[in-house]
């Protein structure tokens, strides 16, 4: 072949490869740089029977009524983005991160927070610790983490892009508070170095770590529906049994009994209280003279006491045989709550929408728990004491 064929060859494909590495950058720097609109991320959380639609006023009228409803993000089905991952799955980021998704995503590059749940502790002590996780994360523009064999997990329908099954930090820095696990330490809350993994520690239990998340964290503890049915058919159930009225018609007061440990020597000594009968009784006496057709519901690790206690009460009905995660979805749903000591108390506290009360007398004065918490911090403002 002579040398100006191969000439004309050259002049013929030059043009073509350049075309197609143009194309080919263009493709590359719009996957890359693209920014991830508010439609993108409303599509995102769509369920897959409204994104075959196509139908945008559909999608906006269904993620609204969830919304009015309460209904966290989680209740949506799992979705897949488009790399083919479904949400919540591994992916290792340069920096050595496991992440969910891909980094087309917004967290991508934000460093983690990981809540290992270290210390031993039942429901409401986790609740503390993933409560104040999400609000440390926030404050700091960081991405919070638990492993998804949490016990938080277990009972509520955590975000998706929360859990992972095995959770792996490169360098993590641990971080735990200098106080008493009920004492505020803003030093938690505003990290010195946010660019950092970071691991928490502690008890965290001050409702200043959350704060700025407080709707978004009733939100985040929906219960899993094992819990959440059988719950809201034993309070419809108890307010039949005590008035044949409609149930709109009856307040539905929540109450709390903390025995158990709480009266165990060892622990009176470190400071704990178990709330008396005379503070129950005035608490219930004072919802029966606001509201004219009250009930109250009743969960314990104590029911032979509570029966003692209130045994003159006609209106009073009492959770049996059911797991704390029911006993604490009865409490929360009720229209208001009597808070006893504790952790568990004080979310089923958190989580009604009405009235709370809290037992004033908790911790003893001049103990070691006392030393570890402040009311200030610990109860939260618009409770009333008792």
């Amino acid at each position: 072949m002579s040398l100006k064929v191969y000439h004309n060859i050259v002049l013929v494909c030059i043009p073509f490869f350049i075309s197609v590495a143009v194309k080919d950058h263009n493709l590359w720097s719009h996957v890359t740089t693209r920014v991830i609109t508010a439609t993108d991320h409303q599509m995102a959380l769509t369920p897959r029977s409204l994104k075959a639609s196509n139908n945008t006023a559909q999608i906006q009228s269904t993620l609204m009524k969830d919304h009015q409803q309460n209904k966290p993000i989680t209740t949506l089905k799992r979705l897949k983005d488009a790399d083919g991952m479904s949400v919540g799955q591994n992916k290792t980021a340069p920096n050595g991160n496991v992440i969910v998704t891909s980094e087309k995503n917004k967290l991508a590059n934000r460093p983690f927070i990981y809540q290992s749940f270290e210390l031993n502790g039942g429901l409401g002590n986790h609740m503390f610790m993933y409560a104040s996780l999400i609000g440390i994360a926030k404050n700091n523009n960081m991405l919070p983490k638990i492993r998804s064999d949490s016990l938080i997990n277990r009972a509520f329908n955590i975000p998706p892009y929360i859990v992972d099954r095995t959770v792996r930090l490169k360098n993590p820095r641990g971080k735990r508070e200098r106080f008493g696990g009920g004492v505020y330490d803003d030093q938690m809350f505003e990290l010195t170095d946010k660019s950092k993994n970071t691991s928490l520690g502690g008890f965290l239990q001050s409702w200043k770590y959350f704060h700025n998340v407080a709707e978004e964290i009733k939100s985040h503890f929906h219960f899993r529906s094992q819990f959440l049915k059988p719950a809201v058919e034993f309070i419809s159930a108890a307010m039949k049994t005590v008035y044949s009225v409609p149930p709109t018609a009856v307040t539905t007061i929540g109450v709390h009994v903390r025995r158990g440990d709480a009266t165990w020597p060892e622990k009176l000594q470190l400071g704990y209280t178990a709330a008396d009968d005379a503070y129950f009784n005035k608490t219930m006496n004072s919802f029966r003279k606001k509201y004219e057709k009250v009930i109250f519901i009743v969960c314990s690790d104590g029911l032979d006491w509570c029966r003692k206690a209130f045994k003159s009460s006609t209106d009073v009905v009492y959770s049996e045989n059911h797991t704390m995660e029911v006993d604490l979805a009865i409490l929360s749903h009720c229209d208001h709550v009597i808070m006893s000591t504790g952790s568990f108390s004080w979310w089923a506290g958190f989580l009604t929408k009405g009235e709370v009360t809290y037992y004033k007398n908790w911790p003893k004065e001049k103990t070691w728990l006392s030393k570890s918490t402040s009311h200030y911090d610990y109860f939260y403002p618009d409770w009333s004491p008792v």
